[in-house]
C-alpha cells in the first residue's frame, strides 16, 4: 500500500522542523557561551573574546569565520522553518513552525549585526 499524499506532507514537514531545530543548537549554545563570558566583569573586553575562541580548536580561532559559519547555520534554520510553515497543513506544525521561524530569524539578525 502506497502512503497517501497527506502522509508524506505531514513526514517532510517533520523533517524540516528537525532541520531546523539540529541547525539553531550551535549557534543557541554559542551565543549562551558569549553571555556566560560577559558576565565576567573582572575580565577586559580582549580577554573575554580570549576565553570564548579557547573553546575552539587552535586551527579554527577565528571570531569572524566562526560567526560567519553560525550565521549561516541560523540562516539554514530560519529558511527550512519558513518552508515548513509554508508547506504545513496541520494548524500545531504552523504554529510551531512559525514560532521557530522568528526564533532563528532573530538570532540570525544577531549574527548578521555581529557582521557589521
Amino acid at each position: 500500500m502506497k502512503p497517501s499524499k497527506e502522509y508524506l506532507q505531514i513526514k517532510r514537514v517533520g523533517n524540516l522542523i528537525r532541520l531546523s531545530l539540529l541547525m539553531i543548537i550551535a549557534p543557541v549554545l554559542y551565543i549562551g557561551l558569549w553571555i556566560f563570558i560577559l558576565g565576567d566583569e573582572s575580565l577586559t573586553y580582549f580577554e573575554q573574546v580570549q576565553r570564548l575562541m579557547s573553546f575552539f580548536p587552535e586551527s579554527f580561532r577565528n571570531p569572524f569565520g566562526i560567526t560567519l559559519i553560525f550565521f549561516g547555520m541560523s540562516f539554514i534554520s530560519a529558511a527550512s522553518g519558513f518552508y515548513a510553515y509554508l508547506n504545513s497543513n496541520s494548524k500545531t506544525q504552523r504554529r510551531f513552525s512559525l514560532a521557530l521561524t522568528v526564533a532563528t530569524g532573530l538570532i540570525t539578525l544577531w549574527f548578521g549585526f555581529t557582521l557589521l
